[in-house]
């Protein structure tokens, strides 16, 4: 009896395996309680340098109180920190949060780094906690996603597998930052994996839940927020809502377009990459002076906007709400970039939440002030911008929508705020369809449309394809009877080889075509003479989409495919056709299958 138990035991692992769906719904859990608390980490980290800082758990708590030295010293010290970091820990050549992300899963099978993913928290709690002008979100996401990929790695699961784990460590990295499970599955659905089947979608939703469990239980079910009922007052608001999204979209252009100016900016006019996120902070803290509600994540200023509670002092003088949030909003924009462009640790979405509470207010104020019987008061207008600008900044827009939903648990807000959100991201997306998340990929030559066609085509090994037997001619061979062993073949190519029967070159029609009118040449030339040396070819370990990579950068139509273990040893051949032949089958039948599992 025991000893049956005992083997059943040990052939659990591998019949969990040949269970996917069960086996990545127990891994999903895993994620999810590492996601939750890796979110707290994240929070507490910051909330622990931070008051190292400003003696409280946010600068938007102690702003008033703090020397005005702090402002300039707190961001720049850090930005050395994080600047020594980016260029001595991190590796150079690899994006930094959500876009490194995105990076992993269109460019190394969503392989992460532990030197990488440590290195990217302490840059970002340190940060964000030194009042540096990004978010927490995207840190959080990018643990979260970091540890499902370095689980994936330890316990050798498939590309497949961990791309889905990926995308539970993202649901549950949002979920837990904006306590909005919903919004963090729809977040890995549409930004990071673009793929809604329900294989997929099960273990999604599993870790988003685990997640948003562990941050209730210690933080609290709260909202982010402190959020008033708000309503629309009247069916005349929308075409003001309309507007609003517009404006949003016009301010999300701005980021997208002014973050990679400022980056290009540093690398123009700061020769020391260390010296960047310095600079960048000091600019910070100069502005902070005037203003210092720009300073780190700022929620603690939008949870005032919400509640229609704004302090209006500036440098001593109280100044008209207008007239301040207009500043506010410039000087917010501004320093978020200088800060991203700067590669300060942090993300944008936290100072997309900011700037769109600051523009909603603004235009709200103007709206409610010219229609105060039919417009609601700018308190509202400022909570939809919030969904609006990030739909705009990360071209998420049922994510955004959801996101404040949840955050307001109000159904009365859904229609304006869908208005905004989907009028904003189609705004945006007029002046390009890059969101701040992958501008900077798409810079470096990064597709990110079809990383989930790379990742399965990058599961489909070269052996799955038609392979020939090639015909073969020693390297003394006389030209007669490399022509002989050319035609009789019909394979368009010939390998030659050495005494080992190892590859030397192999002979295409158009290396043989400048032979074949001379026959005073049969005896005399010998096949290595003719020989094409410099071939490409694949190995039995390369994927389908090597073999698609090196035919989009050259013109023939063959490859041999040789042994993993010799190089230079052939196994056969394979065509152009065979190739893309076996690509668009694959399609149909991935396309088959993505239909029946999504239904």
């Amino acid at each position: 009896m025991l000893r049956q138990l005992h083997i059943r035991l040990r052939m659990m692992p591998k019949w969990l395996r040949n269970h996917d769906t069960l086996y990545l719904g127990l891994w999903s859990l895993v994620v999810g309680v590492l996601a939750g608390y890796g979110a707290l980490l994240v929070r507490f980290g910051i909330e622990w340098v931070s008051r190292i800082w400003t003696g409280e758990a946010s600068w938007s708590e102690g702003l008033h109180e703090i020397h005005w030295s702090i402002f300039i010293l707190a961001p720049s010290i850090a930005g050395l920190i994080v600047g020594w970091i980016n260029n001595r820990w991190l590796p150079v050549t690899e994006e930094r949060v959500i876009p490194g992300v995105i990076e992993a899963l269109a460019e190394r099978g969503g392989k992460i780094s532990f030197r990488k993913s440590s290195g990217e928290f302490v840059a970002n709690i340190l940060s964000v906690g030194s009042g540096a002008s990004m978010g927490r979100e995207a840190p959080t996401v990018a643990l979260g996603a970091a540890l499902s990929s370095l689980i994936g790695q330890w316990f050798k699961l498939s590309e497949k597998q961990i791309r889905t784990l990926i995308g539970c460590g993202v649901a549950g990295g949002i979920a837990a930052s904006f306590n909005a499970p919903i919004a963090g599955v729809l977040f890995a659905l549409e930004v990071i994996l673009a793929d809604y089947a329900i294989a997929t979608f099960t273990p999604i939703v599993m870790s988003a839940v685990i997640a948003t469990v562990i941050t209730r239980s210690e933080l609290g079910n709260f909202p982010m927020f402190t959020i008033p009922e708000f309503r629309l007052v009247s069916s005349w608001e929308i075409p003001a809502y309309i507007g609003l999204g517009i404006f949003c979209g016009l301010l999300a252009t701005l980021i997208v377009k002014g973050v990679p100016t400022a980056r290009h900016m540093y690398e123009r006019y700061i020769s020391f990459p260390i010296a960047r996120p310095a600079v960048a902070g000091l600019l910070l803290g100069l502005c902070a002076l005037v203003i210092p509600e720009i300073m780190s994540i700022g929620y603690g200023t939008v949870d005032g906007i919400l509640l229609e509670n704004v302090e209006t002092n500036m440098v001593g003088q109280h100044l008209p709400l207008i007239l301040f949030l207009s500043i506010l909003l410039v000087m917010k924009l501004v320093v978020s970039i200088i800060c991203s462009g700067g590669k300060f640790g942090g993300g944008m979405i936290g100072p997309s939440v900011f700037i769109g509470a600051t523009a909603g207010a603004l235009y709200g104020g103007l709206v409610h002030g010219m229609f105060p019987t039919w417009t609601e008061s700018y308190g509202a207008y400022a909570l939809v911008a919030c969904g609006a600008m990030v739909a705009a900044t990360i071209q998420a827009p049922m994510s955004s929508i959801l996101m404040i939903f949840e955050l307001s648990n109000d159904y009365h807000i859904m229609v304006p705020l869908m208005t905004a959100c989907v009028v904003a991201a189609l705004t945006k997306r007029a002046f390009g369809s890059d969101s701040i998340l992958t501008e900077v990929l798409s810079e470096k030559g990064v597709n990110t449309e079809w990383s989930l066609e790379r990742s399965w085509m990058r599961a489909v090994p070269v052996s799955r394809l038609p392979w020939r037997s090639v015909p073969s001619v020693h390297v003394s061979d006389k030209l007669e009877v490399l022509k002989k062993v050319y035609i009789s073949s019909g394979k368009g190519c010939v390998i030659v080889t050495n005494d080992e029967g190892e590859m030397v070159g192999m002979v295409t029609f158009f290396d043989l075509q400048k032979w074949l009118l001379d026959s005073s040449l049969d005896q005399v030339v010998v096949a290595e003479e003719v020989a094409n040396k410099n071939v490409i070819s694949l190995s039995e370990n390369d994927s389908l989409l090597d073999a698609i990579d090196i035919l989009d950068r050259a013109a023939f139509e063959q490859m041999p495919v040789t042994d993993a273990d010799n190089p230079k040893r052939v196994l056969g051949i394979v065509s152009r056709n065979a190739v893309f032949s076996t690509y668009h089958k694959l399609i149909v039948k991935h396309g088959e299958d993505h239909a029946t599992k999504s239904w």
